[in-house]
């Protein structure tokens, strides 16, 4: 199993030295030659982001380690076929993403799956209980969200992504990526707006 989640500080400053020592590409060469300390670099790189994202996408912990660790075999197993010159974050997504879509398709308690997400992760303790009620509703609202408005949102202001590199992963041009944001942004207000009014 490829770790995912975060490392002890001491262990996380070696890793970030030795993976800093390594580009894109001479991790796509490690992971063609089937290179183990290659797809180890790439988890310590890129995994804590794909289970987050996961997560976002399918309001499950468990399950988006699950994908997200699928999404790393996927790479060790598919980087023969990617291009010289690839960019292993925006790849990544869409591996990940792919993965998402097709489990949300499987779910058949998906009712049960988007109530498990509004609920969200707890808060930590030093939050604010006005910072938890906003955070809520922000987890809410975010998974009534259609997915292509999920995607967007997940991509461009979870994972800070460039418009260039969201559309690369959602594989659509680059102003699709602009007009879908701001579609996703006025939806995803509206839905916090309704959330609003109901709590008042």
């Amino acid at each position: 199993m490829i770790a995912t989640t975060p490392m002890p500080k001491a262990q996380t400053q070696l890793g970030q030295g030795l993976a800093d020592e390594v580009t894109d590409d001479g991790i796509l060469s490690g992971l063609r030659r089937l290179d183990r300390h290659a797809l180890e670099q790439l988890a310590f790189r890129h995994g804590r982001d794909l289970a987050m994202a996961a997560h976002a996408y399918l309001g499950n912990a468990h399950d988006a380690e699950d994908i997200a660790q699928e999404t790393l075999m996927s790479a060790w197993d598919g980087a023969r076929r990617a291009s010289p010159g690839t960019k292993l974050r925006p790849w990544l997504f869409g591996i990940l993403f792919n993965r998402c879509r097709k489990h949300r398709r499987s779910m058949w308690r998906r009712l049960l799956r988007e109530k498990k997400f509004a609920q969200g992760r707890t808060a930590s303790a030093g939050d604010e209980p006005e910072t938890q009620e906003r955070l809520e509703k922000l987890r809410c609202s975010l998974a009534m969200l259609d997915g292509v408005c999920r995607e967007v949102i997940i991509l461009r202001f979870q994972q800070c992504m460039t418009v260039a590199d969201a559309a690369h992963v959602l594989n659509i041009p680059e102003g699709t990526v602009k007009s879908r944001t701001h579609a996703a942004l006025g939806k995803l207000k509206t839905l916090m707006e309704q959330q609003h009014d109901r709590t008042r």
